[in-house]
């Protein structure tokens, strides 16, 4: 129950980022996560993603996202439904 979990490239592509993000977030699979950038980190989060550039940052290209799931959500043994116990 609950989690999280951090999907990270080191491209700028936005086809390799954030729409396999909003891709995952929008299947079945992703339903029950959502995206949750951390309060506090050393570096910046723009729209809920980190996005780290040579021509800005002086790094190779890098990108990140935290996604949260939900309490009551995936179980070892697979997609809890209402009522159930481990």
């Amino acid at each position: 129950p609950g989690g999280t979990l951090v999907y990270a490239t080191c491209s700028l592509l936005p086809e390799e980022n954030e729409a396999q993000v909003e891709a995952f977030l929008a299947s079945a699979d992703g339903a029950e996560f959502e995206l949750a950038p951390p309060e506090h980190f050393g570096a910046p989060f723009d729209d809920g993603y980190l996005r780290l550039s040579p021509a800005r940052h002086g790094c190779d290209g890098f990108f990140g996202a935290a996604l949260v799931r939900s309490e009551g959500g995936w179980t070892r043994r697979g997609r809890r439904t209402a009522g159930a116990s481990c």
